[in-house]
């Protein structure tokens, strides 16, 4: 028999944790399904949905990892749906922020009435391990089986403050975003509150400087679409901060969030991490702060920088403009 883990991608972070304690309890992991992480998932040349089809209708034990994202996402209710007709042994697996009284888990496939657990349930996880023992190899060693637990909980309590974290931001800049009175590729507004911004740290806002100059050249010559989108980013959300290192994935959330309130493609989300690689080997940014072993988690734009965005000129709008406009999300009829 396998072990199937049914989930969101947007919860990898909880299924990789879940695969690590599976594996470090003794279970081979060839008997582990995770599409999230390449070595678990869909080999290379297969059709995705008769792969998954066919590892479903061979009786696997199916994890259920339910959260929010998971009720989102057609994939996850197919391949509830699918595991639900085959009739497969389950168990149900709770994300810290799942709530059991939501109206999608007391209307699925799933009896809600059957017993599943939290996964940072320190006792449920130990029983559901010693559950699993009736068909797979598991360790005998209770002290091993034990210092694997506490690790799991451990991790299990390190990804929830982050993504706890990144859930109130995500949610913050999608209010920000939305409040605004009407959405533009770069409003009027902004380039207003930019000059009133600028003419207190500029004695003339009439003249352009060196630096000006060469920022404008910047703009309208030298950066490709995705870097021009990332200047927009800034301008629009203010955060002339930027996620690296670990935080990158929850900036690209972050970016995610807003290209889809201002209707714009994933260019941005898509290639964040290569502009910011490139940012830094022009000297855009500086690390503003580091992890406890001192790698870089946060980049901010130089101080010249922000105040060449906040004071651009009509020239440099105008190509924003333009760019903006290119990257508009388009349906397409199917």
């Amino acid at each position: 028999m396998k072990i199937f883990i049914s989930h969101s991608s947007k919860d990898i972070e909880f299924g990789n944790a879940l695969v690590e304690l599976l594996i470090g309890v003794g279970i081979n992991g060839d008997h582990i399904i995770f599409t999230s992480n390449e070595a678990y998932g869909i080999p290379i040349g297969q059709n995705i949905f008769n792969w998954l089809k066919n590892r479903i209708s061979e009786g696997p034990h199916v994890l259920y990892l339910l959260s929010p994202n998971y009720y989102k996402s057609v994939a996850c209710l197919n391949e509830m749906g699918a595991a639900w007709i085959v009739e497969n042994q389950q168990t149900m697996i709770f994300t810290p922020n799942f709530k059991l009284d939501s109206y999608e888990f007391q209307n699925s496939a799933l009896d809600p009435r059957e017993i599943g657990f939290y996964i940072d349930n320190q006792d449920r996880i130990t029983g559901f391990i010693e559950s699993l023992k009736e068909q797979f190899s598991i360790s005998t060693n209770q002290v091993l089986i034990n210092q694997r637990v506490r690790e799991f909980i451990k991790t299990v309590e390190e990804i929830r403050k982050r993504t706890s974290k990144n859930d109130s931001s995500l949610g913050a800049l999608k209010e920000k975003i939305k409040s605004t009175e009407e959405k533009k590729p770069l409003t009027k507004t902004i380039k207003e509150n930019a000059t009133n911004t600028a003419s207190k740290n500029t004695s003339s806002s009439n003249s352009k400087g060196n630096k000006s100059v060469q920022f404008d050249q910047l703009i309208l010559n030298k950066l490709t679409d995705e870097e021009i989108l990332l200047f927009h980013y800034v301008m629009e959300t203010g955060r002339f901060k930027l996620g690296t290192g670990w935080q990158e994935k929850h900036e690209i959330e972050n970016i995610r969030t807003w290209e889809e309130v201002q209707e714009l493609d994933s260019t941005l989300s898509n290639n964040y991490s290569k502009v910011l690689r490139k940012f830094e080997m022009q000297k855009l940014t500086r690390v503003s702060d580091v992890t406890s072993y001192d790698n870089p988690k946060e980049l901010a734009l130089l101080e010249d920088i922000q105040k060449e965005i906040l004071d651009s000129s009509d020239e440099v709008i105008s190509k924003i403009n333009q760019v903006v406009e290119n990257h508009v999300q388009t349906d397409f009829p199917f």
